[in-house]
């Protein structure tokens, strides 16, 4: 019984990680859809004090963005995202792809389920 538990677990966690992690020159095809994203991060913005909402641009920074994350700083910090540092680094981030609702060109993810930077 034991290792049924274990071989369903396994085969669980291999759909889990089955999906492909798209770059972000693809995220356009994906709009509206829960994907991974993976990019390095162009620039780290924080839109104000007041607003307290960060931008992350990835591959290229404003405003020949590509990709942008969007996080509550408060939610960043929930989720332990070091964004002082974060410059450079690569990025995989898991959210709905969504275009501004204002109709902005820019796809993004606003506040991702997942995130890892290394």
């Amino acid at each position: 019984m034991k290792k049924m538990f274990a071989l369903l677990l396994l085969l669980c966690a291999a759909q889990g990680f089955s999906q492909d992690t798209i770059p972000t020159s693809r995220v356009r095809d994906f709009i509206g859809k829960e994907v991974w994203v993976k990019g390095r991060i162009a620039a780290v913005k924080e839109a104000s004090t007041e607003n307290r909402v960060v931008y992350i641009n990835v591959d290229k920074a404003f405003p020949d963005n590509v990709f942008t994350v969007v996080m509550n700083v408060k939610y960043a910090q929930r989720m332990k995202v070091n964004l002082a540092t974060a410059k450079g680094k690569m990025i995989f981030v898991k959210g709905t792809i969504a275009i501004d609702k204002a109709g902005g060109p820019v796809p993004q993810i606003f506040n991702p389920t997942q995130i890892q930077i290394k």
